[in-house]
């Protein structure tokens, strides 16, 4: 296992659109995208899968007139052996499982006009990652990318939880962990902008009033508003992302450096403990 070659799936959807008559695109890609993901992830149905794809930022079967190009234009780039050749160097480096690595075009038309579209999204599993990506990004930003999702894979090696059983705690640290990688290995120019979105001192006002009271909540599905923030629960974007990434950087000015395999390796309690988020309200601070 490592980087799946998705390419020839990829040419037969753009094919199949072409000469389809009364079967729907949506069809088409969850038979020639979807279908072949079934022996990787054989206890769920392709339904599902397809739904979670497009979720992440699989590209919208309407988009298949232009795919080609795309796809054209990512393989010239050398996209899929970038990212067989990082992956290989962090497996050795943080000493890693093995996974599947599975490589798509990101979509590109917008759910409404309001959204602003990235050009690069990725989302890890146990034994598997999935980059949804453009052809315009740097080499940089892929590995970068990569590295966050990798990180997650092998934080859920260690964690040894089911997404149902995992914390808020735990997602928020494997969020900070994700992205300290990327400044560790790249340098703090490929972070992502939700690392400086706030002052140390304000999120810590957030982090006492919304976070330590809901820390103990299972389930990944009932963590996204914590992470990504809602307007509605006083909770502001990225919040939950740029306190799990703050932890992490505040923790390793502390007490780092760690060798590359050990930081992860730290269960989530210690690293709030060492960190400017201790478990303390702002006043005793």
């Amino acid at each position: 296992m490592s980087v799946i070659q998705t390419l020839p799936w990829l040419y037969k959807f753009v094919e199949s659109c072409a000469m389809r008559s009364n079967e729907s695109t949506y069809a088409i890609q969850s038979r020639e995208i979807c279908a072949p993901l079934m022996k990787y992830f054989p206890k769920v149905n392709i339904e599902v899968i397809h739904y979670e794809l497009l979720c992440h930022g699989l590209f919208e079967p309407k988009e298949w007139p232009k795919i080609e190009t795309t796809i054209n234009d990512m393989e010239v780039k050398g996209i899929w052996r970038i990212v067989d050749m990082e992956y290989q160097r962090l497996q050795k480096l943080w000493k890693g499982p093995v996974v599947s690595i599975f490589i798509f075009p990101i979509r590109t038309i917008p759910g409404n006009l309001k959204e602003t579209l990235p050009n690069k999204s990725g989302v890890a599993y146990k034994n598997s990652l999935f980059l949804f990506l453009s052809p315009s990004l740097s080499v940089e930003e892929i590995m970068a990318l990569l590295a966050h999702e990798y990180n997650h894979v092998c934080r859920l090696d260690y964690l040894g939880v089911s997404s149902s059983q995992a914390t808020l705690l735990d997602s928020i640290i494997l969020e900070g962990l994700g992205e300290y990688a990327v400044k560790e290995l790249y340098g703090e120019k490929w972070l992502a902008p939700w690392t400086n979105l706030y002052s140390l001192e304000n999120a810590l006002i957030m982090w006492n009033k919304h976070f330590i009271p809901s820390l103990n909540i299972k389930g990944v599905s009932n963590h996204q508003v914590y992470l990504y923030g809602d307007v509605r629960r006083d909770l502001p974007e990225w919040i939950g992302y740029y306190l799990g990434f703050q932890i992490v950087d505040t923790y390793l000015k502390k007490h780092g450096p760690f060798k590359h395999q050990e930081i992860y390796r730290l269960t989530s309690e210690e690293l709030v403990e060492g960190s400017f988020f201790r478990y303390v309200s702002s006043d005793s601070n």
